[in-house]
């Protein structure tokens, strides 16, 4: 007899989190280029989760669908929201959230297949960069909770 299972959902505040604080872990452990890519994935999923939060419809799995300007990895995700010209609808938010996140554009140099590039090709001396993006995305968050958008 086999269990049923829902099928997944996507919780990108939460997953945001996990990456943050996985890649403090294998930072300290100095793991650098793994770090590297979950400093990316924790600012992207932080951004999506607002995203979400402030308006754009979720897939059927609660995720940004497929085709949607926003379903990119960084850096595209960010010049997504560039040229979209917002983040969230709301005017005065979007301008004290925009204001949190002054690192979003060091993020220039992290690409999402890092992952499947040798270790000695990977800018492991953007770490600290992408480190501060996500810490500022992260307090972003909490901010958005606090203020009930999230």
């Amino acid at each position: 007899m086999s269990a049923v299972m829902s099928p997944p959902s996507v919780d990108y505040l939460e997953s945001a989190r996990r990456h943050l604080a996985d890649a403090h872990i294998l930072q300290d452990r100095g793991r650098l280029a793994n770090a590297g890519q979950l400093f990316g994935f924790s600012v992207e999923c932080g951004l999506k989760a607002l995203l979400l939060a402030c308006g754009v419809m979720p897939d059927p799995k609660g995720g940004i669908p497929w085709k949607h300007a926003f379903h990119a990895h960084m850096p595209k995700l960010n010049d997504q929201i560039v040229a979209s010209g917002h983040l969230i609808p709301d005017g005065a938010r979007e301008n004290q959230y925009r204001a949190m996140l002054p690192s979003i554009g060091d993020m220039a140099d992290w690409d999402v297949g890092h992952r499947y590039f040798k270790e000695a090709d990977i800018p492991v001396a953007s770490l600290p960069k992408w480190d501060m993006a996500a810490l500022e995305v992260n307090e972003m968050l909490d901010k958005a909770v606090a203020d009930g958008v999230l």
